[in-house]
Protein backbone atom coordinates (compact mmCIF):
# COMPACT_ATOMS: atom_id res chain seq x y z
CA UNK A 1 0.00 0.00 0.00
CA UNK A 2 1.26 3.31 -1.07
CA UNK A 3 0.57 6.61 1.07
CA UNK A 4 -2.37 7.86 -0.82
CA UNK A 5 -4.43 4.46 -0.04
CA UNK A 6 -3.52 4.76 3.62
CA UNK A 7 -4.85 8.35 3.31
CA UNK A 8 -8.37 7.33 1.62
CA UNK A 9 -8.61 4.24 4.35
CA UNK A 10 -8.41 6.85 7.05
CA UNK A 11 -10.48 9.46 5.64
CA UNK A 12 -13.33 6.61 5.16
CA UNK A 13 -13.21 5.34 8.64
CA UNK A 14 -13.30 9.07 9.90
CA UNK A 15 -16.48 9.68 7.73
CA UNK A 16 -17.86 6.48 8.03
CA UNK A 17 -17.95 7.29 12.42
CA UNK A 18 -19.03 10.67 11.62
CA UNK A 19 -22.38 9.26 9.73
CA UNK A 20 -22.70 6.53 12.72
CA UNK A 21 -22.94 9.43 15.11
CA UNK A 22 -24.82 11.89 13.43
CA UNK A 23 -27.60 9.26 12.71
CA UNK A 24 -27.94 7.96 16.13
CA UNK A 25 -28.43 11.21 17.14
CA UNK A 26 -30.79 11.68 15.05
CA UNK A 27 -33.10 8.76 16.17
CA UNK A 28 -32.71 9.59 19.38
CA UNK A 29 -34.06 13.53 19.07
CA UNK A 30 -37.28 11.90 16.93
CA UNK A 31 -37.78 9.23 19.19
CA UNK A 32 -37.89 11.42 22.34
CA UNK A 33 -40.36 14.11 20.26
CA UNK A 34 -42.62 10.89 19.12
CA UNK A 35 -43.10 9.87 22.90
CA UNK A 36 -46.56 11.62 24.02
CA UNK A 37 -45.71 13.68 27.25
CA UNK A 38 -47.49 12.63 30.74
CA UNK A 39 -50.64 14.15 30.97
CA UNK A 40 -52.83 15.47 33.97
CA UNK A 41 -56.58 15.25 34.55
CA UNK A 42 -57.68 19.12 35.45
CA UNK A 43 -60.90 20.97 36.15
CA UNK A 44 -61.44 23.48 33.47
CA UNK A 45 -64.62 26.04 32.82
CA UNK A 46 -67.64 24.14 30.63
CA UNK A 47 -69.47 27.22 31.07
CA UNK A 48 -68.82 31.34 32.27
CA UNK A 49 -69.24 31.98 35.78
CA UNK A 50 -69.44 35.41 36.88
CA UNK A 51 -68.40 36.99 40.19
CA UNK A 52 -70.67 35.58 42.96
CA UNK A 53 -71.73 32.50 41.21
CA UNK A 54 -71.86 28.95 43.20
CA UNK A 55 -70.17 26.34 40.97
CA UNK A 56 -72.12 23.06 39.98
CA UNK A 57 -71.15 20.18 38.41
CA UNK A 58 -72.70 21.80 34.77
CA UNK A 59 -70.55 24.23 34.99
CA UNK A 60 -67.24 22.22 35.26
CA UNK A 61 -65.53 19.92 33.02
CA UNK A 62 -62.47 17.16 33.72
CA UNK A 63 -59.43 18.21 31.12
CA UNK A 64 -56.28 16.11 30.26
CA UNK A 65 -53.60 18.41 29.64
CA UNK A 66 -49.99 17.96 29.85
CA UNK A 67 -48.28 17.84 33.10
CA UNK A 68 -45.79 20.06 32.66
CA UNK A 69 -48.44 23.30 31.39
CA UNK A 70 -51.03 22.72 34.22
CA UNK A 71 -50.50 25.80 37.20
CA UNK A 72 -49.56 24.61 40.45
CA UNK A 73 -53.17 25.93 41.95
CA UNK A 74 -55.03 23.85 39.38
CA UNK A 75 -57.79 22.00 40.95
CA UNK A 76 -57.86 18.23 39.82
CA UNK A 77 -61.15 16.95 41.00
CA UNK A 78 -65.01 17.80 40.92
CA UNK A 79 -65.16 17.59 44.71
CA UNK A 80 -62.98 20.18 45.20
CA UNK A 81 -64.71 22.80 43.46
CA UNK A 82 -68.45 22.34 43.71
CA UNK A 83 -70.12 24.13 45.88
CA UNK A 84 -67.29 27.16 46.37
CA UNK A 85 -68.00 30.69 45.34
CA UNK A 86 -66.22 32.64 42.71
CA UNK A 87 -64.38 35.76 43.59
CA UNK A 88 -63.43 36.73 39.76
CA UNK A 89 -65.33 36.60 36.49
CA UNK A 90 -64.50 32.68 35.04
CA UNK A 91 -64.45 31.87 31.04
CA UNK A 92 -65.14 28.46 28.88
CA UNK A 93 -62.00 26.56 28.93
CA UNK A 94 -60.44 28.26 31.66
CA UNK A 95 -58.29 25.95 33.94
CA UNK A 96 -60.04 26.13 37.77
CA UNK A 97 -57.64 27.23 40.05
CA UNK A 98 -57.85 27.64 44.10
CA UNK A 99 -57.04 31.34 43.95
CA UNK A 100 -60.16 32.55 42.19
CA UNK A 101 -62.74 30.83 44.72
CA UNK A 102 -63.33 30.97 47.89
CA UNK A 103 -65.64 28.49 50.22
CA UNK A 104 -69.44 29.25 50.64
CA UNK A 105 -69.79 31.09 54.05
CA UNK A 106 -73.02 31.65 55.99
CA UNK A 107 -75.89 34.02 54.61
CA UNK A 108 -75.51 35.84 51.62
CA UNK A 109 -72.73 34.92 49.00
CA UNK A 110 -71.29 38.56 49.14
CA UNK A 111 -70.35 37.37 52.93
CA UNK A 112 -67.99 34.76 51.05
CA UNK A 113 -66.51 37.33 48.96
CA UNK A 114 -65.62 39.67 52.38
CA UNK A 115 -61.62 39.59 52.48
CA UNK A 116 -61.38 37.79 56.58
CA UNK A 117 -60.46 40.84 58.96
CA UNK A 118 -62.72 43.08 56.45
CA UNK A 119 -66.35 44.29 56.57
CA UNK A 120 -69.00 45.38 54.24
CA UNK A 121 -70.55 48.90 54.97
CA UNK A 122 -73.46 50.21 52.81
CA UNK A 123 -73.86 54.08 52.33
CA UNK A 124 -76.53 55.50 50.07
CA UNK A 125 -75.72 57.09 46.98
CA UNK A 126 -77.33 59.21 44.10
CA UNK A 127 -76.50 59.87 40.23
CA UNK A 128 -74.06 62.75 41.35
CA UNK A 129 -72.55 60.70 44.38
CA UNK A 130 -72.21 57.09 42.21
CA UNK A 131 -70.00 59.29 40.09
CA UNK A 132 -72.98 58.87 37.02
CA UNK A 133 -73.29 55.34 37.48
CA UNK A 134 -70.02 54.96 36.31
CA UNK A 135 -68.78 52.62 39.66
CA UNK A 136 -68.72 48.88 38.97
CA UNK A 137 -67.99 46.05 41.95
CA UNK A 138 -64.36 45.54 41.61
CA UNK A 139 -63.39 49.20 41.43
CA UNK A 140 -61.62 51.21 43.86
CA UNK A 141 -62.49 55.20 45.07
CA UNK A 142 -61.25 57.61 47.39
CA UNK A 143 -64.25 58.88 49.56
CA UNK A 144 -64.65 62.37 50.27
CA UNK A 145 -66.49 64.09 53.18
CA UNK A 146 -67.72 67.82 52.65
CA UNK A 147 -68.85 70.26 55.52
CA UNK A 148 -69.34 73.01 56.66
CA UNK A 149 -66.67 74.40 59.77
CA UNK A 150 -66.76 77.91 60.93
CA UNK A 151 -69.08 79.31 58.16
CA UNK A 152 -67.00 77.94 55.57
CA UNK A 153 -67.69 75.11 53.31
CA UNK A 154 -64.81 72.62 53.85
CA UNK A 155 -63.83 69.12 51.74
CA UNK A 156 -61.45 66.26 53.42
CA UNK A 157 -60.50 63.14 51.90
CA UNK A 158 -61.00 60.87 54.57
CA UNK A 159 -60.95 57.00 53.50
CA UNK A 160 -58.77 56.47 49.89
CA UNK A 161 -58.48 53.29 47.82
CA UNK A 162 -61.67 51.64 49.03
CA UNK A 163 -62.82 48.19 47.07
CA UNK A 164 -66.75 48.43 45.83
CA UNK A 165 -67.88 45.66 46.67
CA UNK A 166 -71.48 45.62 45.24
CA UNK A 167 -73.72 48.26 43.37
CA UNK A 168 -77.69 47.79 44.62
CA UNK A 169 -77.57 44.21 45.80
CA UNK A 170 -75.68 43.39 42.45
CA UNK A 171 -72.18 42.07 43.65
CA UNK A 172 -71.15 40.99 39.72
CA UNK A 173 -69.23 42.43 37.06
CA UNK A 174 -70.38 41.35 34.20
CA UNK A 175 -72.00 44.45 32.93
CA UNK A 176 -69.81 47.80 31.86
CA UNK A 177 -72.73 49.79 31.04
CA UNK A 178 -73.66 53.13 33.49
CA UNK A 179 -76.00 52.61 35.94
CA UNK A 180 -77.50 54.90 38.56
CA UNK A 181 -77.73 52.85 42.01
CA UNK A 182 -79.02 53.93 45.09
CA UNK A 183 -76.33 52.19 47.48
CA UNK A 184 -72.67 51.38 47.39
CA UNK A 185 -71.37 48.15 49.47
CA UNK A 186 -67.80 48.98 50.72
CA UNK A 187 -65.17 46.68 51.78
CA UNK A 188 -63.59 48.66 54.97
CA UNK A 189 -61.88 47.54 58.13
CA UNK A 190 -63.51 48.68 61.50
CA UNK A 191 -61.67 51.57 61.99
CA UNK A 192 -62.18 52.77 58.12
CA UNK A 193 -66.46 51.96 58.57
CA UNK A 194 -65.95 53.78 62.15
CA UNK A 195 -64.41 57.60 60.29
CA UNK A 196 -67.06 56.91 57.24
CA UNK A 197 -69.43 56.74 59.84
CA UNK A 198 -68.46 60.19 61.85
CA UNK A 199 -67.64 61.51 58.31
CA UNK A 200 -71.29 60.83 56.97
CA UNK A 201 -72.59 62.27 60.33
CA UNK A 202 -70.76 65.73 59.84
CA UNK A 203 -71.50 66.40 56.02
CA UNK A 204 -72.00 64.72 52.65
CA UNK A 205 -70.27 62.17 50.73
CA UNK A 206 -68.87 62.12 47.40
CA UNK A 207 -66.84 58.93 45.74
CA UNK A 208 -64.30 59.80 43.52
CA UNK A 209 -63.11 56.83 41.23
CA UNK A 210 -59.99 55.41 40.75
CA UNK A 211 -57.73 54.31 37.55
CA UNK A 212 -57.24 50.61 38.08
CA UNK A 213 -53.44 51.06 38.15
CA UNK A 214 -53.46 53.88 40.20
CA UNK A 215 -51.85 52.86 43.90
CA UNK A 216 -50.80 56.76 44.55
CA UNK A 217 -51.13 57.56 48.58
CA UNK A 218 -53.45 59.90 49.94
CA UNK A 219 -53.19 62.09 52.74
CA UNK A 220 -56.35 61.53 54.91
CA UNK A 221 -58.30 63.86 57.64
CA UNK A 222 -58.00 62.30 60.77
CA UNK A 223 -61.03 61.12 62.76
CA UNK A 224 -62.43 59.39 65.50
CA UNK A 225 -59.66 57.47 67.62
CA UNK A 226 -56.93 58.33 65.34
CA UNK A 227 -57.84 62.46 65.91
CA UNK A 228 -58.55 61.71 69.44
CA UNK A 229 -54.63 60.22 69.42
CA UNK A 230 -53.25 62.94 67.77
CA UNK A 231 -54.74 65.49 70.53
CA UNK A 232 -53.98 63.74 73.07
CA UNK A 233 -49.93 62.96 71.62
CA UNK A 234 -50.16 67.23 71.16
CA UNK A 235 -50.76 67.79 75.25
CA UNK A 236 -48.43 65.07 76.28
CA UNK A 237 -45.91 67.03 74.27
CA UNK A 238 -46.98 70.30 75.26
CA UNK A 239 -46.61 69.13 78.57
CA UNK A 240 -43.56 68.01 78.77
CA UNK A 241 -42.06 70.49 76.88
CA UNK A 242 -39.80 72.92 78.92
CA UNK A 243 -41.53 76.18 79.58
CA UNK A 244 -39.88 79.78 77.67
CA UNK A 245 -38.26 81.72 80.39
CA UNK A 246 -39.42 85.19 80.95
CA UNK A 247 -36.84 87.60 79.98
CA UNK A 248 -35.44 89.64 82.86
CA UNK A 249 -36.27 93.50 82.98
CA UNK A 250 -34.02 95.95 84.73
CA UNK A 251 -36.28 98.78 86.42
CA UNK A 252 -34.41 101.83 88.22
CA UNK A 253 -34.42 102.08 92.10
CA UNK A 254 -36.88 104.21 93.43
CA UNK A 255 -35.30 107.46 94.23
CA UNK A 256 -34.53 107.84 98.02
CA UNK A 257 -33.18 111.20 98.06
CA UNK A 258 -35.31 113.55 96.34
CA UNK A 259 -32.35 115.62 95.47
CA UNK A 260 -31.36 113.06 92.90
CA UNK A 261 -32.36 111.21 89.59
CA UNK A 262 -31.86 107.97 88.83
CA UNK A 263 -31.10 107.03 85.27
CA UNK A 264 -30.47 103.86 83.86
CA UNK A 265 -28.55 103.58 80.42
CA UNK A 266 -28.20 99.72 79.14
CA UNK A 267 -26.40 97.98 82.26
CA UNK A 268 -25.11 101.10 83.65
CA UNK A 269 -26.79 103.50 86.28
CA UNK A 270 -26.55 107.27 86.51
CA UNK A 271 -26.94 109.84 88.52
CA UNK A 272 -28.22 113.47 88.03
CA UNK A 273 -28.31 116.16 91.01
CA UNK A 274 -31.19 118.25 90.79
CA UNK A 275 -31.65 121.40 92.56
CA UNK A 276 -34.15 122.41 94.78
Amino acid sequence: MNNKTILFVLLSLIFGVAAVFLAQNWLESNTKAATPQATVNVITMATVAPLGAILERKNLKLTPMPKSTVPETAIKSFAEAEGMVVKQNLYAGEVLRSERLTKKGEGSTLASLITPTMRAVTIRVNDVVGVAGFILPGNRVDILNMFKSGGRLRTDVVLANVKILAIDQRASSDENKPKVVRAVTLELTLEQAEVLMIARGRGSLQLALRNPNDSTTVELALLGDEAEKVEVKKKEVEAIAPKKAEPVVAKAKEPTDKSKVYLLKGMKEQVIKVKN
